[in-house]
């Protein structure tokens, strides 16, 4: 076999680099195997991650590995593979030997060497190491030749020594990011769930994440709509200049979030072709991971409600739950509905004083600390509760 590429700096940091691409991009961990079998012509690698008793489908690269070895790896032959075996003694991250796993007289009276390795012809004059190991999962990456050319192992061992602690971090990252995913995934349906339009802001008014009913008021157009700058505009100017001073306005907030006493103004929305203007209603949020959102760099959260296309509130839900009085219920139901508390107090006919009062009561029964903390419970509650 022709001598391997000398491992160079320029290679290794190359390797390197390749290695964490591959932990933000799955899809380039066969560029690195790949790139390695470029070192080691002919040599079979495979970088499996194992999941109970078989590979798993989430990390799972092979050079020069039949695909009919592998089928036959996962229905049988992984059961009885003495280095499988080893793994649970086998410290991990450090590069290991076949023949100190097994020798070669007691491997040629198995039947994973007889009826597998042998008949695919695999090789095995193999180096490999454990990256990681938890219970039922542990990922490993393995060399595997036909002759025992010592040099070419050595240089094999060399190599996954060198890399051994980038390929553990980059495999806990790769774990730490399928967990952020797929708690955005989560965060991202329950948001979806929420019954209004909804839009998280950064702090210059532009449009960070928002819901699939926000999405799709955005994408009729006809009444509010987004500039090239992600900005929310109304098809009358005057209303878009209105809701940016509200949103300055709401940014401005001391201490950076409303608490329970704070008034806060809603914006009204003509529609294109008439009807019910759109309320806007604006509250100043810490980051939109405060409410269990998807992304966590908005500042302000703007819920859009339609008048005369509003799915059921939760409100018969929410006063069942915690005991609302018929007053408090009518004030939380317009306070939900995006209504102003001084508008929702000159509808139900009584004072400010008394609304903002009633609203204190609403928000102890409730523990809803903020007005904002109310709406978002409404808006959280399965339609099934609907009552």
């Amino acid at each position: 076999m022709p001598c391997p590429e000398p491992l160079t700096p320029i290679l290794v940091a190359e390797l390197v680099g390749g290695v964490y691409e591959a932990a933000f991009n799955p899809r380039l961990w066969r560029q690195f195997v790949e790139r390695i079998e470029t070192i080691y012509p002919d040599l079979r690698i495979t970088l499996f991650s194992h999941d109970g008793n078989g590979p798993a489908a989430d990390l799972n690269v092979m050079v020069n590995f039949p695909e009919a070895a592998y089928r036959d790896y996962a229905a049988h032959y992984v059961s009885n593979s003495p280095y499988v075996n080893f793994v649970p003694r086998n410290q991990i991250g450090l590069p290991t030997r076949s023949e100190t796993i097994i020798d070669d007289r007691e491997l040629f009276r198995t039947e994973h060497y007889n009826d597998y390795l042998r008949r695919h012809r695999l090789g095995h004059y193999g180096v490999g190491m454990v990256l990681e190991r938890e219970p039922q999962v542990w990922t490993a990456l393995s060399f595997a030749d036909q002759r025992d050319d010592e040099a070419r192992r050595d240089h094999q061992m060399a190599l996954l020594d060198l890399l051994a602690p980038h390929l553990r971090r980059a495999l806990k990252l790769r774990r730490t990011l399928i967990e952020a995913r797929s708690a955005a995934m989560a965060s991202q349906a329950m948001f979806d769930g929420w019954t209004q339009a909804t839009f998280v802001l950064d702090r210059d008014g532009r449009v960070v994440t928002m819901n699939r009913r926000a999405e799709a008021l955005v994408a009729h157009g006809d009444d509010i709509s987004l500039n090239r700058l992600g900005r929310l505009r109304s098809f009358d100017d005057r209303c878009s200049r209105v809701l940016d001073a509200a949103i300055v306005a709401c940014h401005a907030i001391p201490g950076g979030f409303a608490r329970g006493d704070t008034d806060l103004s809603g914006v009204m929305l003509p529609r294109r072709h008439g009807g019910s203007p759109l309320h806007a209603m604006l509250w100043p949020i810490a980051s939109a991971a405060e409410l269990g959102l998807p992304m966590a760099a908005g500042q302000i959260l703007l819920v859009v409600s339609n008048p005369d296309d509003t799915p059921p509130t939760a409100i018969a839900w929410i006063t069942r739950r915690f005991g609302l009085s018929p007053a408090e219920e009518r004030l939380a139901d317009a306070v939900i509905g995006g209504v102003p508390l001084a508008e929702a107090a000159e509808r139900l006919g009584i004072q400010l004083s008394t609304a903002r009062t009633r609203l204190k009561s609403i928000q102890a029964k409730t523990g809803c600390h903020r007005q904002l903390d109310l709406v978002r419970l409404a808006m959280s509650v399965p339609p099934l509760w609907l009552g």
